[in-house]
């Protein structure tokens, strides 16, 4: 599978709205992305670099232009790729060209069917020079 074809089919069904949002307050993102089981890696489980890649790619469409200079997760409970799956981003801080930002993927409880956090990100984009945020 071609790298493109990769992100294609990961990113299936992805049409985001975003909104301009100020330091701090959170603009939400909810997907029902299902990829196939062949690229998750442990059966039932959602492969941690596909959550990274979700996180990564959502911080940028908020970002535009901005390129990721660090990112960081954590993974708090294994995703179902079955799963839909509620990706929310905000910014935290600006300064110059750096965009701090935070972000989760939630998860339905299995019990409760109430959202809880399975992944915790937070990232540093920075634009480059020549463009602006």
């Amino acid at each position: 599978m071609s790298a493109n074809a990769l992100k294609t089919a990961l990113m299936e069904g992805y049409k985001p709205s975003f909104r301009t949002v100020s330091i701090g307050k959170a603009a939400d993102y909810t997907t029902t992305l299902r990829p196939q089981q062949k690229i998750c890696f442990y059966p039932g489980k959602l492969h941690g670099g596909i959550q990274a890649f979700y996180l990564d790619q959502i911080f940028a469409d908020c970002c535009a232009g901005a390129l990721t200079a660090n990112l960081a997760i954590s993974y708090l409970r294994p995703v179902n790729p079955q799963a839909p799956l509620r990706i929310s981003t905000w910014p935290v801080k600006k300064e110059g060209r750096k965009v701090y930002m935070e972000g989760s993927i939630k998860i339905p409880d299995h019990a409760t069917g109430a959202l809880v956090e399975a992944v915790r990100a937070t990232a540093l984009f920075i634009t480059p020079k020549n463009k602006a945020v």
